[in-house]
């Protein structure tokens, strides 16, 4: 399944990537006029994506408690992300949509940084992404777990990350570039040739970067475009000129050169760093995570939340600004022409139910701020709720519970969200 090619016996899997590019092509030609099947560079889909570049920030007061984050509340805010960004209710088909051409043989990989372990990319916020990509349903089959690999440079900063490391064949994969190499062909990154990891080239079909809100001693600031430094061989020779223009070169290589799509760029901060990064602890709460199709825009909008919070290496964050224009095209540093959309605490309970009656008919509503997800409506004889019936799921903002006043009983009413369902 996906790109995988005979590399480490631990690892291997068929590799039936070509074909199935070479099946579904030729389906496609036996069903379709040629004249009709559009031929796109995979420069212009991913300008198609950035005409109006919008990036998600949802943000809960209830993610972390302390050090811990809490899975719960990460789980509500990613579905909310990606179910806002897409405009769609169901988080399945929300991924979906971001995964053009997605089949139950493809493999997505989440590239994560691990460099800094006490603060990388954290496993409860990367855990709310693979548990709603398996949500996916292609063709009345729900997308295998183990077509999904979280992975990094090395072994040893995954596991003192927090991962664990799975190249077997259930479950969500995790493992290192330092298990299966890199790749012969060269990325020309402003004059460095840089060989790209084999999970880059050899097993993945769609890429996630995947990274960490925190400033860069040498960048500026580091999310996720230059979180693919740790997607090469020798990413030390990119550091001059404060990264500029290697990482956008980096970028438009990957972009341009590599059989792979690059659907979706993520930043986890919950937890954060304005001062003091790459390589220091965090010393900011931000309790967010940040999404979007557009690199340059969320890393844009990362950098200006830093800029908030008084980091001072902004300045010397040019490499964003450069991605934006020629000869990369990568995508929006503007501010004023990304839309923002700003969600706040969609873990907060369900506020203002009220009953009413039409007839025989009780008339529910309430307000769910910040949350566009399905909740369950509940009912019961006792105000204590201490037993009750679960009579419907639905999204919105209401419900009829048709007749029930014929009854001589009194009814209570919950109506509760379902979270990460």
């Amino acid at each position: 399944m996906g790109k995988e090619k005979d590399t480490k016996e631990s690892i291997n899997k068929i590799n039936r990537r070509e074909f199935i590019k070479t099946a579904s092509v030729t389906a496609a030609a036996l069903t379709l006029p040629f004249s009709s099947i559009p031929i796109l560079s995979k420069r212009a889909r991913a300008s198609n994506l950035l005409d109006d570049p919008q990036v998600v920030v949802v943000r809960d007061v209830s993610a972390h408690s302390g050090e811990q984050i809490i899975s719960d509340i990460t789980q509500v805010m990613m579905d909310e992300a990606i179910r806002r960004y897409t405009g769609l209710s169901d988080v399945g088909e929300a991924y979906q949509s971001v995964f053009p051409g997605i089949t139950v043989d493809s493999v997505i990989g989440i590239k994560i940084n691990c460099i800094n372990s006490s603060l990388s990319t954290h496993p409860d916020v990367v855990s709310a992404l693979t548990n709603g990509l398996q949500r996916m349903d292609i063709s009345e089959t729900l997308f295998p777990a183990n077509n999904i690999i979280i992975w990094d440079r090395t072994t040893w900063e995954l596991q003192n990350a927090g991962y664990t490391i799975n190249s077997g064949t259930t479950g969500v994969r995790c493992f290192s570039t330092d298990s299966v190499g890199y790749n012969s062909i060269y990325l020309d990154c402003n004059g460095s040739n840089q060989h790209p990891s084999n999970i880059l080239t050899d097993y993945c079909d769609y890429i996630v970067s995947f990274g960490v809100l925190k400033n860069h001693g040498f960048g500026g600031v580091t999310f996720t475009m230059k979180n693919h430094y740790g997607s090469i061989q020798s990413p030390w020779s990119l550091h001059s000129n404060n990264c500029n223009p290697y990482v956008p070169a980096l970028n438009q290589q990957i972009r341009d050169v590599l059989d792979v799509q690059e659907t979706l760029f993520i930043v986890d901060g919950i937890f954060g760093c304005y001062y003091g990064g790459p390589g220091g602890p965090s010393n900011m709460i931000y309790d967010g995570i940040i999404l979007g199709q557009d690199r340059v825009a969320v890393d844009a909008v990362c950098r200006d939340i830093l800029d908030e919070a008084g980091c001072t290496t902004i300045g010397i964050s040019g490499y964003i600004d450069a991605a934006a224009d020629p000869p990369y095209n990568l995508g929006t540093a503007d501010l004023s022409a990304i839309q923002r959309v700003e969600i706040q605490d969609p873990s907060l309970e369900v506020e203002n139910l009220s009953v009413t009656h039409n007839g025989l008919d009780a008339i529910l509503h309430w307000d769910t701020p910040e949350y566009t997800g399905q909740v369950k409506v509940l009912r019961s004889l006792s105000p204590d709720f201490s037993s009750f019936e679960e009579i419907a799921v639905v999204t919105g903002n209401s419900y009829t519970d048709y007749g029930i006043l014929n009854s001589e009983e009194k009814y209570f009413y919950r109506v509760v969200k379902i979270w990460g369902v």
